[in-house]
């Protein structure tokens, strides 16, 4: 009688301590748009028309790591002129743009396109695309693309014969995702 209560006792353990448990536990994840720009420094270009030679060729500016964009899709940059002061009247269309990929770039460079020698619309109008990238910033741990800009103010005689002193074109920068 004690060997079938023993065999029953551990079959009833074995029974027991064989059983297993199941529970979900769910990781609610919620992915956002993020989107990061900036313009740095310079954020003037000095140009100083000064020769027969800038007159006629224009100045060429270039300006280094000036765009920083931070996307997790593909995104756009655009460029208009603001609000253009001084004395001589000056045309934002006076202004190209000559965007490239930045000198301390690390982020994701695959499915960018460049403008070349984009013309700087007027205020009011319509902006012009300076920069395409079909795919995110994300290069695995980098997530910052960073472009140079080249300007190309003035070229052809364009300034000649206008008022001197100090003119100011402003360019408007807008960045949105696709």
């Amino acid at each position: 009688m004690k060997k079938v209560l023993l065999v029953i006792a551990i079959v009833a353990v074995s029974i027991i301590s064989n059983k297993s448990f199941a529970q979900t536990a769910n990781a609610n994840i919620t992915l956002s748009d993020v989107l990061s720009f900036s313009v740095s420094q310079p954020a003037a270009l000095d140009v100083n028309f000064d020769t027969e030679a800038k007159y006629n060729n224009g100045i060429t500016s270039l300006a280094t790591d000036h765009i920083t964009v931070i996307s997790s899709r593909g995104y756009v940059v655009k460029a208009i002129a603001g609000t253009v002061t001084g004395t001589a009247a000056l045309a934002p269309g006076s202004v190209k743009l000559t965007p490239a990929i930045g000198s301390t770039n690390a982020g994701n460079s695959a499915g960018i396109t460049y403008g070349s020698a984009v013309t700087l619309p007027a205020s009011g109008g319509t902006a012009a695309t300076v920069i395409t990238a079909t795919n995110t910033s994300w290069s695995g741990a980098n997530s910052t693309n960073k472009f140079n800009v080249s300007y190309l103010i003035g070229a052809g005689g364009t300034y000649a014969g206008k008022a001197t002193g100090l003119n100011v074109i402003p360019v408007v920068y807008t960045v949105t995702q696709q």
